[in-house]
């Protein structure tokens, strides 16, 4: 193992950025690698093997399975990466398992896995005569495992792959048909094409076992990912660490996933490992840390044998069962709820989660978007310093008062629940037309002149003609006006801020306005009650660096209390109790509910809507435990 990481040590950083390479700690390898080698006689195959981790330890589980000769460890294990060095050592790291066993060689390709095909003849040297070559045929595979590239977004061949997907997937695959046009979601990561890629390798009956980031999870363009793997697969484990970073040099949070081709039906368990890799499966690879992860996986699979007394229940609950020492968690899904999530667009990660809203809640809840308020994503100005001005610069600006909208520009100003008196910035917004301006408006004249010819950042276009979307004019922006905003990536702090006076906001914020006939005051009070503030959370996806990742979408499929089932009296007591909390900073949601303010006023909601008081104390719980194990994690 030291050996193997100091040879991924010799990788240029050029290359491993490029290629997504990120060298997989052995002991996750073993974890990932050993439920989908179901026997001794296995083909196995990583397609994107890098310097060979998840090959080595093919190689001593299946010598765990009882395949004691190297030459049948060999020939059941395949690799291959599109880089020659790291798939050089590959080579290496295979040879060394039995640096005697000269005329056996290591099957491991180099080439881009896309150009790959089960049946095709590929050429490997002949150890023994330098001067020729031995032919094999790629097989198909029990088992496919491998740590997929994280590859940025702008690097990933969009049109090539689809063109690829179109002609394998077109009739097979109702994911990508869309009123019978067949659309590959452009923003989707790499590791989904190489899943879809790698269907094509796989026996009937056959397994995939992969690590991957955890934002198909959440993401929209997760949603057909997603559905593409209940059309073709059993979904056996997600799991995630809740202890730890997998990848420390990665902005990508991680999960794995176990993938079973098969139709017999199962339920999925979301699994969570509370403890490190190194303190859970502490012993160095050989047959005992083998021993600990099979013991892993037979407790999981067996978790409701009775002699097994390992498990706990939890008291409201019996799909969520944690370890008597909290080394492990998970919660039992069925499929049809998974089916059912993809309408709803909900986030997968909520799964992992011992709270799930229940009846006591959604009896009293409403999709409030459209009924009860609009939601909205701020303004993309495509030029901010043109249309960006702080209110120190306003008079040097000599922009007409008129043409400045109160402007949010982040979260950070928003201090209290109440906000809107005093900004920090303006927005420019002007839809007059310039032989107007020339009459009344010289300054206003100056400041669209000033950036007319100058340059955006690339240098390729002038700001006008990179504000050519702009309706009516090529300066003219025509923001909404928020009555209550929030951030769409959040930190320690959740809250939804009412805005005295309606103002425009950034394109990192979320807008509310709330329609006729209610009191936006009073709906601003509902969206900051825990039972809200829970479902963001859980809604959304952990980010490396702890921020929460949500979009516009996740506010408008948002659960409110329903506002009209309290009486006028208790209405008028919520806004009481959210005016007090409005008279302080926002604290972060460690410190929140804390506070007695804050308590006082979840206990008048839960008994406007006559929810038990005993539900504050868990969902707060719930909700501060999870926002914790959010922002900590990137220190772990």
């Amino acid at each position: 193992e030291v050996i193997g990481s100091i040879l991924e040590g010799l990788i240029p950083p050029s290359e491993k950025k490029k290629f997504g390479q990120y060298f997989t700690n052995p002991t996750l390898a073993d974890l990932v690698a050993f439920p989908a080698i179901n026997s001794n006689n296995d083909l196995i195959f990583d397609p994107t093997c890098g310097t060979g981790t998840f090959l080595e330890s093919f190689y001593h589980i299946l010598q765990y399975l009882g395949v004691s000769a190297h030459s049948k460890l060999l020939h059941q294990i395949w690799g291959n990466d599109i880089s020659h060095f790291p798939a050089t050592l590959s080579v290496i790291n295979l040879y060394k398992q039995d640096i005697r066993g000269v005329e056996n060689f290591p099957r491991v390709l180099r080439g881009d896995l896309f150009d790959l095909l089960p049946g095709s003849s590929i050429s490997f040297p002949d150890p023994i005569n330098s001067n020729s070559l031995k032919k094999e045929v790629i097989p198909k595979f029990d088992a496919i495992i491998s740590n997929f590239p994280f590859i940025q977004q702008e690097d990933i061949p969009n049109e090539l792959l689809s063109y690829q997907f179109h002609t394998i997937f077109k009739e097979t695959q109702k994911a990508f048909l869309s009123k019978g046009n067949f659309r590959l979601n452009e923003r989707s990561d790499y590791f989904t094409y190489c899943i879809y890629k790698s269907i094509g390798f796989l026996k009937n009956g056959g397994r995939i076992s992969a690590i991957t980031s955890n934002a198909w999870l959440g993401k929209e363009y997760g949603i057909q990912f997603k559905e593409f793997l209940l059309d073709n697969f059993q979904i056996k484990y997600i799991i995630r660490s809740n202890a730890e970073h997998w990848f420390q040099d990665s902005q990508v949070s991680s999960v794995f996933i176990l993938l079973e081709f098969s139709k017999i039906e199962i339920a999925t368990k979301f699994i969570t490992i509370n403890k490190k890799l190194d303190e859970l499966f502490y012993i160095p690879r050989n047959g005992k840390r083998l021993d600990i992860i099979s013991n892993f996986y037979t407790e999981l699979d067996n978790y409701n044998n009775p002699d097994l007394n390992c498990w706990l229940n939890t008291i409201d609950d019996d799909s969520f069962l944690q370890k008597k020492d909290n080394s492990v968690s998970f919660r039992i899904v069925s499929r049809d709820k998974l089916v059912g999530s993809l309408e709803k667009g909900e986030n997968w990660e909520s799964f992992f989660s011992a709270f799930m809203m229940n009846d006591t809640f959604k009896t009293k809840m409403v999709q409030a978007n459209k009924k009860i308020y609009h939601v909205f994503r701020g303004e993309r100005t495509g030029w901010n310093p043109m249309y960006i001005i702080s209110a120190d610069e306003v008079d040097a600006s000599k922009i007409d008062q008129k043409y400045l909208l109160p402007y949010i520009k982040s979260s950070t100003e928003l201090e209290h629940l109440k906000s809107g008196t005093e900004f920090s910035y303006y927005l420019f917004s002007c839809v007059d037309p310039t032989s107007e301006l020339q009459k009344t408006g010289q300054g206003t004249l100056s400041w669209i002149d000033k950036f007319k010819t100058e340059m955006n950042k690339n240098g390729l276009k002038t700001i006008e003609e990179a504000s050519s979307t702009h309706t009516p004019f090529w300066y003219s922006l025509s923001p909404k006006k928020a009555q209550i905003v929030t951030a769409i990536n959040p930190y320690e702090r959740l809250f939804f801020s009412f805005m005295e006076t309606p103002c425009a906001i950034d394109q990192r914020l979320i807008g509310f306005n709330v329609v006729d006939g209610y009191d936006s005051i009073y709906i601003a009070a509902l969206l900051n009650s825990v039972i809200t503030l829970i479902q963001i959370e859980k809604r959304g996806t952990s980010r490396h660096q702890g921020v929460l990742d949500l979009n516009a979408n996740y506010f408008k499929e948002l659960m409110l209390l329903n506002p009209d089932l309290p009486s006028d009296r208790q209405k008028k007591r919520i806004i009481e109790k959210f005016n007090k909390l409005c008279q302080r900073e926002v604290l972060t949601i460690q410190e929140e509910f804390k506070m007695k303010d804050r308590l006082a006023f979840e206990k008048t909601i839960f008994e406007a809507y006559n929810i038990p008081i005993g539900y504050i104390n868990q969902l707060s719980t719930e909700l501060t435990a999870a926002v914790k194990e959010r922002v900590t994690l990137k220190t772990k």
